[in-house]
């Protein structure tokens, strides 16, 4: 992992000793510059990034759903649902193919981040994405973040002739 600046590296370092201290090093793993743990059908993602010289922020996210076609209807339902959230706000990611990947986030300072402030939104993002994306991909199509793992083939270790 490379740091930016010295904020950006002591905030990364905390913001690793919490999450393993609040949800153990088994179900925090380290995957680049991202901490991701997981939470039903769904994965929440940690990372830290540089602002400026001397600030950073915490981003904690979730891809909700993936390989949607977007539409004003998904659009809507998004607008809507983003009313009703204390932590966070729903967006789209548009991918290359023109498919679409909904992706709920929430970001925190870095600097006056303690515990409980990121448990929060780790637990927030973890329980609506977890609720949502079966709703979300019953209605406009797509699919969880657990079942595009899934569905990935996978070759086998070896052949045996």
């Amino acid at each position: 992992m490379e740091f930016k600046t010295a904020c950006h590296k002591e905030t990364y370092e905390r913001t690793r000793d919490y999450l393993q201290s609040l949800f153990g090093e088994v179900n925090c793993q380290s995957i680049g510059d991202s901490f991701v743990l997981q939470e039903g059908s769904t994965f929440v993602y940690v990372r830290v990034l540089p602002v400026g010289d001397s600030k950073s922020v915490v981003e904690v996210f979730s891809y909700v759903a993936v390989e949607l076609t977007p539409g004003e209807e998904l659009m809507r339902f998004l607008l809507s649902q983003n009313l009703k959230l204390i932590l966070g706000a729903f967006g789209l990611a548009i991918d290359d193919d023109g498919t679409a990947s909904v992706i709920l986030s929430h970001s925190i300072l870095g600097k006056s981040m303690d515990k409980e402030e990121l448990y929060g939104s780790v637990s927030a993002v973890a329980r609506v994405a977890d609720e949502l994306d079966d709703q979300i991909v019953a209605n406009f199509g797509g699919k969880t973040a657990l079942d595009r793992l899934m569905s990935r083939e996978k070759a086998p270790a070896e052949f045996w002739e």
